[in-house]
């Protein structure tokens, strides 16, 4: 199954303007935070993120450099976050025991950490640590001028993401550029998932994409409160609904579910929840219905990544359509594909096999739309609503920089594959075969993957061919496609 969506014109601004440029109710409420009982206005929060952000300028940081960020409240994550944002840095919130391995590998200088005793000094590897309440408490003498911010470009890095780490894979970064944050945050900002006079409970951290750019900044856009939940507890978060008086949550399926059987739910006054999101992971429909049953609204199911930016799929219909399992259509500009994960055939309604997203490409984004093969499995019925099953039976991404993974993201390319050829030099040499899904030339195309892969692993040409021969089970029969292309020995 596959679906396009047309290409929204999303604003060609940095992070920083996207969020804050809105200027919401300066004196509402904007973060609170359940554990900590502390809360920031707007107002007072775009103050921090810019005293925040001088104070990093003064102390050395410079554009573009990676800034690891290991903060435990909330509040303090989104204050730092925006601030190294708006210095003009990159981003990089940490946790878990790969935390300095991955600072390292990015080479970061800095990392912003709690006050004295926190996790931070313990794990900022290499990186020399900073305090946020240092930056916070540094302001500029009177008879200094003020440090002049970077102005990062659409196209520069604003944040890097750790994904979570397996046994047999470790957790690795994903490199997002202003404009893709700016695209994953505007869409659900413009979904109607929430609004901006919606208070928002989000048990996403926000340290992850999904709490970030799903929840928190598309919030402060918006001029939404935000209550950030990190509890565990069916009663503290029932609570926590009930006393902040929350509109919309946001909930991973196992708090859902949670709720769904949790009997103690008319024991609280919940009359102002009007919608439930679940985010994180499938969830069964016959929870959704329990769930929206006890809690007296409609339990909707959003489906996104840390690859994309954020959310790609919000099923707003739910109740309406009776399709309580299903993630929806996609949101406005994101394509999607279910294809069969071993020949990259795309798969007919209700055929379940890996969806594949595809994001336009942003004004000012510094590459073209590509497609992103999710390692979830999923199918899709008739009318394009698409169900995750969960993840894909021993589901692996390509390694970054492979020549084959590279050119079949490409936008105008339908399927790829690199095989050796005969060669009078080298003996053998690597050569890409490309089936067009549009017109594309071949110069293009290889000037495209070998500008996105190391020197060690780049082609020596690429054909456009008609298909790719396979055999039954979906492998190459690279024999025919050399002699196709005139190639065989």
């Amino acid at each position: 199954m596959l679906s396009r969506g047309a290409d929204p014109a999303y604003p060609a601004v940095t992070v920083t303007r996207a969020v804050f440029g809105a200027a919401p109710d300066p004196g509402k409420t904007a973060v609170l935070d359940v554990s900590s009982g502390r809360s920031l206005s707007h107002g007072a929060l775009s103050a921090m993120v810019g005293t925040a952000a001088s104070a990093l300028a003064r102390a050395g940081s410079e554009p573009g450099e990676v800034i690891g960020l290991r903060l435990r409240e909330p509040l303090d994550l989104a204050v730092a976050l925006h601030a190294v944002i708006a210095a003009g840095a990159v981003a990089f919130p940490l946790a878990g025991p790969d935390a300095s391995r991955l600072l390292d590998e990015a080479d970061a200088r800095f990392v912003i950490t709690d006050g004295p005793g926190g996790d931070g000094d313990r794990l900022t590897g290499e990186a020399a640590p900073l305090r946020l309440t240092d930056l916070l408490a540094d302001p500029a003498r009177a008879d200094t001028a003020p440090p002049a911010l970077a102005a990062p470009a659409c196209g520069d890095i604003a944040l890097l993401a750790a994904t979570r780490g397996t046994g047999r894979r470790p957790a690795r970064t994903v490199r997002l550029t202003h404009a893709e944050v700016v695209a994953g945050l505007v869409r659900v900002a413009e979904s109607a998932m929430f609004g901006g006079a919606d208070t928002v409970l989000s048990a996403l951290p926000f340290g992850t994409v999904l709490g970030l750019n799903g929840v928190l900044n598309p919030a402060l856009r918006l001029g939404a409160t935000v209550v950030a939940f990190s509890e565990t507890g069916r009663h503290d978060l029932l609570r926590s609904l009930r006393d902040h008086r929350v509109t919309v949550a946001v909930l991973p399926p196992e708090l859902v579910e949670a709720l769904a059987y949790e009997r103690a739910v008319c024991q609280y006054d919940l009359r102002a929840l009007r919608a439930v999101v679940a985010a994180g992971g499938p969830l069964a429909a016959e929870e959704a219905r329990a769930a929206a049953s006890r809690l007296g609204c409609p339990v909707r199911q959003a489906y996104g990544l840390a690859e994309a930016g954020g959310f790609t799929h919000l099923n707003l219909r739910a109740a309406e359509e009776g399709t309580l399992d299903s993630v929806g259509r996609g949101l406005p500009g994101v394509a999607w594909r279910v294809v069969d994960p071993r020949t990259g055939a795309v798969q007919p309604s209700y055929q379940p096999g890996e969806m594949c997203v595809r994001l336009p490409a942003a004004r000012a984004a510094a590459g073209p739309a590509r497609w992103l093969p999710t390692g979830d499995s999923a199918f899709a019925d008739e009318h394009g609503r698409v169900f995750i099953l969960g993840r894909l039976a021993g589901a692996r991404r390509e390694p970054p920089g492979d020549p084959e993974a590279v050119l079949a993201a490409h936008p105008s390319v339908r399927d790829a594959v690199v095989a050796p050829a005969p060669d009078d030099d080298l003996g053998l040499a690597p050569h890409a075969f490309a089936v067009p899904a549009e017109p594309v030339s071949e110069a293009d195309l290889l000037a495209y993957v070998n500008g996105r892969v190391p020197k060690t692993r780049e082609v020596s040409a690429v054909h456009v061919v008609d298909e790719i021969p396979r055999t039954p089970d979906g492998r190459v029969r690279r024999r025919e496609l050399l002699e196709r292309a005139g190639l065989a020995p």
